[in-house]
């Protein structure tokens, strides 16, 4: 019998693959707008960064995620209909964000020069977000990839296009992702709307019903990704939010294998919760969770090196941030795990109060860090605050009897190791000889989960 990863796996390498090309170019072309920009011309790109993500990421509530594949599990006959029913719920509910924006927008710090730009990304984001959902639950990863590259490459080439030939500042690079994500958009509706398929009341309401829930947790993760920007900007100035975000860019850059892996896996562990099969999901929670572990080893050990290439002397601090905020990956990807499973159970009401949680937590703990530690008390707060949501998490799994996807125990081995390794690397900081005997343990922890995943990925004796 086929083995019932095979077709997720294979989904996970080529969104994996594109997810590399996209840090690749961002990593690549960064050294050029750090010195191309000026710190505040920097800061003030990575505000309105800021604000457009927080947006983004409450709008995605209701165009992508464990809601939308749920709904295309019971509308199996109808899914391009249903897809229609969820834009235009997602339509809807961004045109709410974006008043909010601009009824708020001095309280954020963005000139409102920039709110019809951020209105029009929110918007071109939300189509691209329910074309996605369609096409990663019907595993068309090589559309979705396709699409994704070139939203990741063009936007900065092109802006460096024109810094370099023309000049200007940060908005170059604002009017540039614009301009691509217009044009992807378009495709994307184009796609959507090409079945003939009518939708109805009933799939709207049902998408309403389904992703309202949702909301509390995306305004946490809105929140808990954002907040500490906003308070940098607003306690430390905009410089200080250039520096910090170099090193959160270098962190966070172990969140894009969570979202391909999810985009890939997420579909997957529905199914196998129909199925019951908690022991296949434990054991690919362990390997996964093993090796970000290990690749957040690696990140922490070489980020000296790594900021140095990315920008100018002045932003060498950056690097004290990789080590809390590369970490802090490890309990996202539980986070994203649990809210799939609650979901699925119907338990609406305990990712409300998970996100209740990590919200509160993350203003209130960034508030305090910030104020005490500079920007590097965010990237400590970010940690905190995410494995107190994943702890209430685990304990909302055990109630209602769900908490075998997670081995425990494994899990907390891998990130005590992890963290021990991390704070190891930075005590080596001056010593790279050191820091590489160090990666020897890491190595062979990534190696096993590699191995281990590829066990199950060629296992004949999954039921298809």
């Amino acid at each position: 019998m086929k083995n019932s990863i095979k077709l997720p796996a294979k989904a996970s390498i080529w969104y994996m693959i594109s997810g590399l090309l996209g840090k690749a170019c961002a990593v690549l072309t960064t050294p050029f707008f750090t010195r191309i920009l000026s710190r505040e011309e920097y800061g003030s790109f990575n505000l309105y960064m800021t604000v457009l993500g927080g947006a983004s990421v409450v709008c995605s509530s209701f165009s992508t995620g464990s809601a939308v594949y749920k709904g295309l599990s019971n509308f199996k006959d109808k899914k391009d209909a249903f897809l229609k029913a969820v834009l235009g719920v997602s339509m809807g509910f961004t045109l709410l964000v974006c008043i909010l924006l601009f009824a708020f927008s001095s309280f954020l710090g963005v000139s409102g020069a920039f709110l019809p730009i951020i209105s029009l990304q929110l918007f071109c984001d939300g189509i691209l977000g329910v074309f996605y959902s369609g096409a990663r639950y019907s595993y068309r990863y090589k559309e979705v990839c396709g699409l994704s590259v070139v939203g990741f490459i063009l936007p900065p080439l092109l802006a460096l296009l024109v810094l370099l030939t023309i000049g200007g500042g940060f908005e170059v690079r604002v009017t540039s992702l614009l301009a691509v994500s217009l044009g992807s958009a378009a495709y994307a509706l184009i796609r959507l709307f090409k079945s003939k398929e009518k939708t109805g009341k009933g799939m709207a309401k049902y998408a309403i019903k389904q992703s309202l829930p949702l909301l509390p947790h995306s305004i946490s993760n809105s929140l808990t990704s954002q907040a500490d920007k906003l308070l940098i900007t607003a306690l430390l100035g905009a410089g200080a939010l250039a520096e910090y975000s170099v090193g959160h860019s270098l962190g966070i850059s172990l969140a894009f294998l969570v979202g391909t892996l999810g985009g890939a896996l997420n579909p997957w562990i529905i199914r196998r919760l129909e199925s019951k099969g908690y022991a296949e999901i434990a054991k690919i929670n362990t390997y996964v969770f093993s090796g970000l572990s290990a690749a957040a080893v690696f990140l922490c050990a070489v980020s000296p090196e790594v900021i140095a290439i990315l920008a100018p002397r002045e932003y060498s601090g950056a690097a004290g941030a990789v080590l809390p905020v590369a970490l802090s990956v490890l309990p996202s990807f539980l986070i994203s795990t649990i809210t799939v499973a609650l979901i699925y159970d119907e338990k609406g009401k305990y990712t409300v109060i998970l996100s209740l949680v990590g919200a509160g937590l993350s203003v209130i703990l960034n508030y305090m860090f910030i104020r005490s530690f500079g920007y590097l008390g965010a990237g400590y707060a970010l940690l905190l605050s995410q494995w107190a949501t994943a702890a209430l998490g685990i304990y909302y799994l055990k109630r209602i009897g769900l908490n075998e996807i997670f081995c425990i125990r494994s899990i907390s081995k891998s990130f005590l190791l992890g963290f021990g390794l991390c704070i190891l690397v930075r005590v080596f900081q001056s010593s790279p000889a050191l820091r590489i005997l160090v990666l020897i343990a890491p190595a062979v922890a990534l190696l096993n989960a590699l191995f281990g995943l590829k066990r199950l990925i060629y296992e004949k004796s999954l039921p298809a």
